[in-house]
């Protein structure tokens, strides 16, 4: 087979068939749903609650419906069945059986009446039957050995060689169609390489990503948690060392919009439904937004955004056009509902606090503004080491959705416009994407990949061309007249903290960098005799600011170098009877280094130097 840009996805597609033909072999009653390739593998979605399935040693027993189960969970549960991870060789040894004997796929075209015949007993069948069908689109199955999927094609054409190199990795939980009205099924996900090496640096480039998963370390550094059961799935709870995380986050980005010229506002977290109808959320929105809240004067709503409440802070004021621009700041809550199977970790909530801005300007100082905001991004990304990352222009996609936007194609030229021009200005590169602006107009997308390989949006700068129309938002121009504010810019460079931090803790591996440490450094003393010595040099620590403690256990010095090295600690202050004979304190770093004995001066001033400049150690 010629390896052309569909080569991979067609191979891991064809996985998916071979996936779904060993478990219905292993469990004939079970109904395959769909089986798609997607980066780096395969998944396939089964309904297990008509199969004879029994439970795995030790697992235990759930009702069906089950919300949410995350991947790699170690067991997960079908509707009224159990499948846990433990099954996954059982259906991989069965894999390899069936690929001996599979030669090709034979693609059949099909009529619907021969389709709902063939795909009788299956209701997920039936239902992409009739869809595609009322399409218009040609019905055809692919057979493989004895196995039939209706399928639209796309397949290896020498299976036996070119499917060999697989693994099956986790079970999840997933809505039939994404939709949570719908049945959950059981997701099996598994990946492909042409060959056995790739697959091999695969799994483990998966190995280092799993060490790295930010709800992994977030749940052994005590950084945050998240309570489905008794808070709600995707609201997180800072814990003391998170909270501290996400104070010096905000604390950076407060003293660095401080001298880019920014205003600091605050505002309330719900607003009237009219404030939301006025901005356009309601309806563009409405789905991603938790429903209202009634009261006696009227339906409240959760805010899903910061802008209206923005808008309102601007109208409070008369503005000259020597104001402009006007730049209002703050990190601010907003709530989305998002669906429960999407939810992951920090990185994807219901409820976040956003790095939030809106600029208020004129025709003339929008592309000034943006290169700015441009920069301002490149800043952050430097201090935080961050470099793997593209940048997005999202335009819309009148075409094929020409609802999801405003009608004012003429505004919407211009301002496509603009973001080209600030893109030239600030000598970035960017990739144009139709379909994924704003309802209000177009926008930069900073996209990351991290550590641990995933890629996902980080920040984002967008052009309103809208908001001064709709909310009537006026300046004075030089001959008094009341004008209406041609643009607002919307601008997050950090994002929310909860996305922004959980990808630093897989960044990171949780070795955060000494200014954002939670436990700058740790004092360890030998023995007791040197526990009052090593309270004071933490006490001299506390004085100059630095986040510092005392292991007071009777454990041996090995045992707290240790779990000081496990907590990522930056730094470990040693004191010993030499140590507190000279003032000094021993210094091992987290990496394992021994920078010796230094006087607590010389210490602490090297701490307060790498927290200014915002280094490493």
């Amino acid at each position: 087979m010629k390896k052309n840009d569909n080569y991979l996805e067609h191979l891991r597609h064809s996985a998916a068939h071979l996936l779904a033909a060993a478990v219905l072999e292993l469990w004939p009653n079970t109904k395959n749903t769909i089986g798609p390739a997607i980066e780096n593998g395969f998944y396939y979605d089964f309904d297990f609650s008509q199969s004879s399935k029994q439970a795995s040693p030790g697992s235990k027993q759930v009702s069906p419906g089950s919300k949410q189960v995350s991947p790699g969970s170690k067991q997960v549960f079908a509707n009224s069945k159990n499948l846990s991870e433990d099954d996954l060789p059982q259906i991989e040894v069965k894999m390899q059986q069936i690929l001996k004997t599979w030669k090709g796929f034979e693609g059949t075209v099909i009529s619907a009446p021969q389709a709902k015949k063939l795909f009788a007993q299956n209701s997920y069948k039936l239902e992409l039957v009739k869809e595609l069908a009322s399409q218009g689109e040609t019905l055809r199955t692919y057979k493989s050995g004895k196995f039939v999927d209706l399928c639209r094609g796309g397949h290896a054409e020498h299976p036996k060689e070119e499917l060999k190199h697989f693994k099956l990795l986790s079970v999840a939980g997933a809505y039939w169609r994404g939709s949570e009205k719908n049945k959950m099924l059981t997701r099996i996900y598994g990946t492909l390489f042409p060959t056995r090496e790739e697959l091999d640096q695969h799994l483990e480039a998966l190995e280092t990503a799993k060490a790295r998963d930010h709800r992994k370390i977030g749940q052994e550094l005590g950084l945050f948690t998240i309570n489905s059961e008794e808070v709600g799935p995707g609201l997180v709870i800072w814990l003391p060392k998170g909270t501290i995380i996400k104070d010096e986050l905000e604390k950076f980005g407060k003293e660095t919009e401080k001298k880019e010229g920014y205003l600091r506002i605050s505002t309330p977290h719900i607003a009237r439904e009219k404030l939301f109808t006025t901005s356009g959320h309601l309806p563009y929105y409405a789905a991603d937004m938790f429903p209202p809240m009634k009261s006696e004067d009227g339906d409240y709503y959760l805010k899903p955004m910061n802008c209206p409440h923005m808008y309102i802070a601007y109208k409070a004021q008369l503005h000259s056009h020597r104001e402009l621009p006007i730049r209002f700041a703050e990190f601010g809550s907003v709530y989305r509902y998002e669906d429960s199977g999407t939810l992951m970790g920090l990185l994807r909530v219901r409820g976040m606090t956003q790095n939030d801005a809106h600029i208020f300007c004129t025709e003339d100082q929008a592309v000034e503004e943006l290169v700015k905001v441009m920069k301002m991004h490149a800043y952050y990304y430097d201090i935080f080491d961050l470099h793997d990352y593209y940048i997005e222009l999202a335009l819309p996609d009148f075409v094929n959705k020409p609802d999801k936007y405003l009608n004012d194609p003429p505004a919407w030229k211009k301002a496509i416009s603009v973001l080209r021009k600030a893109a030239k200005a600030a000598s970035v590169e960017v990739t144009e994407k139709t379909g994924e602006a704003a309802f209000y107009g177009p926008k930069f997308d900073f996209n990351f990949k991290s550590a641990t390989g995933r890629e996902f949006g980080a920040s984002t700068n967008q052009l309103d061309f809208g908001a001064g129309k709709r909310f009537n938002l006026t300046y004075a121009d030089k001959d008094g007249q009341g004008k209406l504010v041609p643009y607002v810019i919307h601008r997050a460079p950090l994002g929310s903290d909860e996305r922004f931090i959980g990808f630093l803790i897989e960044q990171y591996g949780g070795a955060f960098p000494v200014w954002l440490a939670p436990v700058q450094a740790v004092v360890l003393p030998i023995t007791d005799r040197n526990l009052k010595y090593a309270q004071n040099v933490a006490k001299k620590l506390l004085q100059e600011d630095i986040r510092v403690e005392v292991d007071e256990r009777a454990e041996t010095l090995q045992a707290k170098i240790r779990d000081a090295s496990l907590s990522k600690v930056p730094y470990m202050l040693i004191t010993g009877d030499r140590e507190e004979e000279k003032k000094a304190v021993a210094v091992r770093l987290r990496t394992g280094e021994n920078l010796g004995a230094v006087s607590q001066d010389e210490f602490l001033g090297r701490i307060k130097a790498s927290v200014e400049a915002k280094t490493g150690l």
